[in-house]
């Protein structure tokens, strides 16, 4: 047989042709419970493809698990910190904000860190060549294992995270699911899907959104419509956005909403369009009674400059 990346690259070409699955088993030149076996191989590196009625399918979006990710909390008193668009790959990515925040978050027993997309800064090139000038990292492989290596791992600490649309880019271009390929050789990183994700963290609702379009008018615009589209019983206690690249905190009716910022500096496609950005993290310490009700939360929006945080 051949090489086994030959082969899934192989497969995926075949995919990708929409080519019968009788005919991907006669060209790969294997039984079609080996082929089976080599898209669930696809699929646990990220690649959205099923074999669905006797045939290979290629998804043009992630499957949506509607599911609430539970996550044991054995404390009233829940330590949160809140990031967003953190955009690995970019040239002008922060790990090194990153490393901080990380490091903070151990030396202040915060066991939970919260990314609401945009993990990675994706592939825009098709309709935007000159975004190329803008990455460290052109490839998908490139950009996977760049985030492997670089993202804070040696605290323990859970990273909660959804994608955003830099990094659904990466669907339009090979039908991959990037930070599902990264979370496999990462433990500490949990996928939760494409967009949003509701977790209960202890008996505290929580729900991530990164969200499309450009900024409106006022900050908290699009937080707010989207927060109204929420049926008001099934609305979380704690709703955090990304995408508008600026923070603001925000209360309506039971749920905390804290629009989360970016940890990228300002990238020159956006000085370009006149987009402002700040530099941000959340600092929650929530407390709550032992129904979940919170009664009392202590934030703090912590903010970064362009001067470069060197590691003590």
């Amino acid at each position: 047989m051949e090489d086994k990346k030959e082969v899934l690259n192989k497969l995926k070409y075949l995919i990708n042709k929409k080519k019968s699955f009788s005919k991907v088993c006669e060209e790969l030149g294997l039984e079609d419970y080996e082929v089976i076996g080599l898209v669930g191989l696809l699929k646990d590196e990220g690649y959205l493809c099923e074999y669905i009625n006797g045939e290979l399918v290629k998804l043009k979006t992630p499957p949506k698990n509607d599911d609430i990710y539970e996550v044991p909390a054995y404390s009233e008193n829940l330590k949160l910190c809140l990031i967003s668009d953190t955009h690995l790959c970019s040239r002008y990515d922060r790990i090194d904000i990153l490393n901080y925040i990380y490091e903070k978050a151990y030396k202040n027993n915060v066991k939970h860190i919260l990314h609401s997309g945009d993990f990675t800064d994706g592939n825009n090139m098709r309709k935007r060549p000159e975004h190329a000038l803008e990455l460290r990292e052109l490839s998908y492989d490139g950009q996977v294992d760049y985030c492997v290596e670089k993202y804070p791992k040696e605290y323990g600490i859970n990273t909660y995270v959804i994608s955003g649309n830099h990094d659904d880019w990466w669907y339009k271009l090979n039908g991959s699911e990037i930070i599902k390929a990264i979370a496999k050789q990462r433990d500490d990183i949990i996928y939760l899907g494409s967009d949003y994700a509701d977790l209960k963290l202890g008996k505290i609702s929580v729900r991530l959104f990164h969200g499309k379009g450009s900024l409106s008018y006022a900050r908290s615009y699009k937080t707010q419509k989207y927060l109204d589209s929420i049926d008001t019983e099934s609305r979380p206690q704690i709703l955090q956005t990304g995408h508008i690249h600026q923070s603001f905190y925000m209360k309506q009716g039971k749920t905390h909403c804290f629009q989360t910022s970016c940890l990228e500096d300002l990238t020159p496609y956006c000085k370009s369009q006149g987009f402002a950005s700040d530099k941000s993290c959340w600092w929650l310490d929530i407390e709550s009674d032992n129904k979940g009700n919170i009664f009392n939360i202590d934030m703090e929006l912590e903010t970064f400059g362009n001067k470069r945080i060197r590691r003590r």
